[in-house]
């Protein structure tokens, strides 16, 4: 069965998805991503609007006045004032604006660390969806894992009563069994209510409404059965790769762009302008010409000091971007190596306790044996299987510091599938 998005909203029916799925899902569904992704679109208009302020500007004016029939008098003479009325038609152009050419630069690297914004976010729910899809794939394992063994320990229970009542073994191994498996039956619901959270977890993230069915299709022994961990191990960290470095190094980038808009700000800027008029209504006498055109060039001569302190406030804003960045680099190249420790750890740890395993299964089963014989007791054998329990709790949380131990990795190296 395919997984469609909308059906799991749709129907009751439980549906299939995939780890490649639901990272695919989330991505598409995420509200946060969603507004994140809107910031680009934002600040590619306000690229737009930096643009537009040096392209040509028309502007049309239409003027209407009147005397209301007034007359001036010269003497013998009265010259009757007319209405007038005006159409005007003004170009005026940006000719040079050093602050123009770098604030539109500066728009231009704005929108490219919205994006990487945007990308560090989607990295970040990437990475909750691997470690909720891994989190409930060991629970259901530990689940899987109690219910057979609660099962087992029905069975003595059942062989050991019915030695009870052939009069074998006594009241005390009984009581015992019993004890057993009313524990286990406290783990299993205890179990069945932490899968439960980790599911809903994963519905939340992938949003999901709690309870909506859902099933996992990929096999916990995939992700295990595959060299990643040693090769995630030997590979050298590539700093450039890494997204929060990219961020501050654009950061560091802007600033330096708006470190050069403050001082341009000295500069003069250069604009031209050319008027048409057309004399609708004219007056007795229009000397006023049709065209005229002219040049502007604005001079900053002194602005109460503002223009300077804000170059030096642009000034430590840049140093502090460089201090930030090298301390950057500094945290992310230890947290490659404690990362990687982390790793090795838990590779060495998982390779143990799968060791451990086998032989906690063969104890127990020799144990089975020898009680059925009656060469050991009832709390021999309780303690045996309690030591196969915990040995598969072990490998549980094992195999999940494993794979968390990866995607940590991944996710310094930008390395998470998409």
């Amino acid at each position: 069965m395919f997984f469609v998005p909308w059906m799991l909203c749709a129907q009751e029916a439980p549906q299939t998805i995939s780890l490649q799925q639901a990272v695919e899902f989330a991505i598409k569904h995420n509200k946060e991503l969603q507004s994140s992704q809107m910031n680009i679109d934002l600040y590619r208009q306000k690229v737009r609007e930096s643009v537009s302020q040096g392209l040509p500007q028309v502007n049309g004016t239409v003027t209407y006045s009147t005397n209301f029939g007034y007359k001036m008098n010269f003497g013998e003479q009265a010259i009757k004032m007319k209405d007038q009325s005006n159409l005007t038609v003004g170009l005026q152009q940006l000719l040079f604006s050093g602050q123009w050419i770098l604030g539109m630069q500066t728009s231009k690297i704005a929108v490219r660390l919205t994006e990487q914004e945007v990308e560090s976010t989607e990295l970040d729910i990437i990475e909750n969806i691997y470690n909720s899809y891994y989190t409930v794939l060991v629970s259901e394992r530990m689940l899987d894992i109690l219910r057979q063994n609660l099962e087992n320990m029905n069975e003595i229970y059942k062989h050991t009563d019915n030695m009870y009542k052939a009069g074998t073994v006594e009241v005390t191994d009984v009581d015992q069994i019993r004890i057993n498996v009313g524990q286990l039956k406290n783990s299993l619901l205890s179990m069945e209510r932490t899968v439960a959270v980790n599911y809903n977890l994963l519905r939340l993230q992938l949003g999901l409404e709690a309870g909506t069915p859902i099933k996992l299709t990929d096999a916990l022994d995939v992700f295990l059965e595959n060299d990643k961990s040693t090769r995630l191990y030997v590979e050298k960290f590539d700093i450039n790769n890494n997204l929060s470095y990219q961020l501050v190094t654009t950061q560091t980038e802007l600033n330096k762009k708006m470190l050069g808009l403050e001082k341009w700000s000295y500069a003069p800027t250069i604009s031209g302008n050319y008027n048409f008029n057309y004399k609708i209504l004219k007056p007795a006498l229009d000397m006023s010409p049709k065209h005229t055109a002219g040049l502007t060039m604005n001079i900053p001569v002194f602005s109460g000091l503002q223009r300077d302190s804000k170059v030096k406030q642009a000034k430590i804003t840049l140093e502090q971007s460089y201090l930030q960045k090298s301390l950057l680099q500094d945290q992310l190249n230890v947290q490659d190596e404690q990362l990687k420790f982390n790793l090795k750890n838990a590779m060495e740890n998982y390779n143990l306790q799968k060791e451990n395993i086998d032989v906690a299964t063969r104890v127990l089963k020799n144990y089975q044996r020898k009680y059925e014989l009656g060469a050991v007791s009832s709390l021999d054998l309780t303690q045996a299987n309690n030591n196969y329990l915990q040995a598969e709790t072990n490998y549980t949380e094992a195999i999940l510091t494993l794979l968390q131990a990866q995607v940590s990795l991944e996710k310094l190296y930008n390395q998470l599938p998409r």
